[in-house]
């Protein structure tokens, strides 16, 4: 009798998600990538829209990889 329990795909994959948009909303908004880009200061992104662009990245990434982490676990058994 196996007692393990498969992974709820869905709550990996927001709990990943939400770790995402708050990474990439921390490395944002204390400005690490800030001067790193060979643009003109005129193409420079507000501190909302970075926050927003890089945590939506964020999410994407860790969503992706909370995903690949479920299904390894699942098919552990």
């Amino acid at each position: 009798m196996s007692s393990s329990r498969s992974p709820s795909f869905v709550r990996f994959i927001l709990t990943g998600a939400v770790l995402g948009f708050v990474v990439g909303g921390a490395i944002a908004s204390t400005g690490w990538l800030e001067g790193r880009s060979g643009y003109p200061a005129g193409y420079a992104y507000s501190e909302g829209q970075a926050v927003g662009y890089l945590g939506l990245f964020g999410a994407l990434l860790f969503a992706l990889a909370a995903a690949v982490l479920a299904v390894l676990l699942d098919r552990r058994d």
